[in-house]
This record gives C-alpha cells, structure tokens and sequence, in this order.
C-alpha cells in the first residue's frame, strides 16, 4: 500500500532544506570597555566607616644649628601638622530583568548583566580617582581650607607653593612658574621644551626630562624610584616616535616588538582613555606615586539580586558603591599635557 506525501514543501533538496535546524549557541560576548579598575591598586586604599575622615601630615623640621653655648638651653623645632579631609560620596546602577525576554533568548544573561554592571563600577572608581587627583583637597583642623591644584602655564613648568620644595627650593625663574597661596601640585604645560618656544607637542623626551628632574629636586622620589604615569592611546603613539625610546636596551626594544612601551628612563606607562582633554587640547596625564593620593571606601563595589513586587515581581540587580578619594602630597602628584592634534 503506497502513502501519497504532499509536494506543498517541495522536492529534492527544497524538501532537505525545509528540514534544516536553527542552532543558536549559549552565552553572550560582551561589548568592548575597560572591565577593570586601572588606578585605584597604585595608591593607598583606606577603609572608611563615617561620612568625614581625617588624615594628619608632619611637616619638616628646622635644619639643626651648631650647638656652640655651655649650659645653653634645650633648642626647640615647630614642626609643622596639617591634614586632608575624605567625605564619602554614594553612587549607584541598577537593571531589571523582564521575564517577556527570557522566553525569547537562549540564555539567561543575569551573570553578564553582573559583568557588564562590575565594569561600569570599575570605570567610576577610575574617574572619581581621576576627578580628584587634580581636583580641590580640603585642609585644615575640619577640612575648611581648600588646597588647589596648580593651573598650567603652557610653555613652561608650573609649581604650587605648597610643593616648591625644601632643600632647593623653586622659584619663578627661567621655565619655572610658581604659583603662590594654597596651592599644590606640578604641571608640565603642553608647550614645553627645555630651550626655545614652540606651538603644543604631544608626550616628549623633554617633558619626561622635567617630570623626573623637578621630582629629585622636591626630594619627592628616590634617584632609582619607578614612576607610575597614566596615558591613553595617542601618548604610547607619541612614545613610539621618540628615538632615544626605539634605541633603548633590549627589554623595551622586546616591548616594541609587541607594539607598547610599558618602562622607559625610570617610568612606568599605563593605559587609560578617561583621561580628561583640557580646552587647549591637551590629555591632562597623571604622574603619580602610591602615596600621592588616599582612596577611602566605605562600601566596595555590591551588588544585590532580588524582586521588584511593585512590577509584577520581575527581577532587579542593583550595585553600590560608596567611596572617596583625596589628594595628600603635591609633589609627587603631577599633571603631564600632551597635545592630541
């Protein structure tokens, strides 16, 4: 007995193709961003518990005097005491989840929703780091006195007050500016060179000669210290350029070979495209050492899972972050700008 099969679907390979199987594969691939934190691991982290913390600073002492009287009395030194002031700040996010999608996808994306929430958190810290380590720092016994960071002065090497300096002191002389009140700070302007004039450069040779220079002359850093500096994409661009940076020794020529220069002439390069662009232009990098800047958390990076009954009981990740940063040293806390045209 013969069965009669419809030719509605058609015949051959028309009828094999009609039978093919959409397979679709689990998981997700998240979309390209900076996943983690890039500057808060380089300074010191601090665990803060009220809304207000205070960190004290000793000043120097008086330089010692030849003790050249008998029975003369007990010398004494005013050792300077000041101290910065944290205030804790709350942020957060939030992403529902709406059931309707679910039965439309192959995969539950809860966890890469988690993922996708953490970088974003990340990226906050780096820019609450960033805003506030050129930012205002606030002084005094309750915080009351505001501590700026030094304005550039383009063509030249700009110092606060507060950081010209002890042994050898900075002074506006030659390439040097310095800026008078409480300010703080170094600033290496855009147009820097150590002899002549010129229109605004990228990253330079001469302005990483300044950098290490005005360090050794505050008595900032050590003569073998290893330097941490925060640039984007168009200064490693600038690095490649640089001679003395191609002809170095093997190590940073092996960097070359893989297109990235992460250590040269005492500094440690490190990528970061938040860095803020000034209105001359200019990527306004960081030059800093671990004890430049103090990062207070109260509440790391949480996140919470639960359900929403005000909306029909779907799910809703939510993240937290409560936390601060203040600037405690000027002299190892420096602008660097680099012309990006």
């Amino acid at each position: 007995m013969s069965v009669a099969i419809s030719s509605a679907g058609g015949t051959g390979a028309a009828a094999i193709e009609k039978a093919y199987v959409n397979m679709f594969k689990d998981g997700f691939s998240q979309a390209f961003q900076q996943f983690d934190t890039v500057f808060a691991p380089y300074f010191q982290m601090e665990r803060q518990d009220s809304e207000f913390a205070y960190y004290d600073r000793i000043g120097h002492a008086e330089d010692m005097t030849e003790d050249n009287v008998r029975y003369a009395d007990n010398p004494v030194s005013e050792i300077p005491h000041d101290r910065r002031r944290s205030q804790l700040k709350d942020y957060h996010l939030g992403k529902y989840i709406e059931p309707k999608d679910m039965y439309r996808i192959l995969s539950d994306p809860t966890n890469e929703y988690q993922v996708a929430l953490r970088a974003s958190g990340n990226r906050k810290i780096d820019d609450i780091v960033r805003d506030n380590i050129f930012g205002t720092a606030y002084a005094g016994k309750k915080g009351e006195q505001a501590v700026t960071f030094v304005p550039t002065s383009r063509a030249n090497i700009s110092v606060g007050e507060i950081s010209s300096g002890h042994s050898n002191p900075i002074t506006t002389t030659g390439k040097y500016v310095l800026s008078a009140g409480d300010v703080e700070g170094f600033d290496i302007g855009d147009q820097y060179r150590i002899t002549g004039t010129g229109s605004a450069t990228g990253l330079t040779l001469d302005k990483l000669k300044a950098v290490r220079y005005l360090m050794l002359r505050l008595d900032a850093i050590a003569q073998n210290e290893v330097i941490n500096v925060w640039i984007g994409s168009h200064q490693f661009q600038d690095l490649l350029g640089i001679d003395e940076v191609i002809n170095s020794d093997y190590s940073v020529r092996k960097s070359l070979a893989e297109g990235s220069v992460t250590t040269f002439m005492g500094f440690r390069f490190m990528h970061n495209e938040r860095l803020n662009v000034n209105s001359d232009g200019s990527r306004e990098c960081i030059v800093a050492t671990p004890r430049s800047l103090k990062v207070c958390v109260a509440k790391n990076l949480e996140i919470d899972t639960w359900r929403d009954t005000g909306k029909r009981n779907i799910p809703y990740i939510y993240m937290k972050l409560s936390m601060d940063a203040v600037r405690m040293w000027g002299e190892i806390t420096g602008r660097l700008n680099c012309y990006e045209g």
